[in-house]
């Protein structure tokens, strides 16, 4: 399979489910902001909570062209 087809089959599930991919999203820049950036403490919610929501954001724009709207409480209920 080539990229662009992956990248099709890809965008399909996000269309159809893009509500459960927020917080899968919020997890990976998480952990990613810990690997690269080195910025945050994984045992210091504080650290991430509030800065997470951005990031996640900023990829969930370029991935489907839309942030959530949920609540902040279900926002943070990582």
């Amino acid at each position: 399979m080539d990229n662009q087809t992956a990248k099709d089959h890809l965008d399909t599930v996000i269309r159809k489910a893009r509500v459960h991919f927020y917080k899968p999203i919020q997890i990976a820049e998480i952990l990613r902001r810990d690997r690269i950036e080195k910025d945050i403490d994984l045992g210091d919610l504080e650290t991430y909570r509030t800065p997470s929501r951005k990031w996640r954001d900023k990829i969930s724009l370029r991935f489907i062209g839309r942030i959530s709207t949920s609540s902040a409480r279900y926002q943070d209920d990582l």
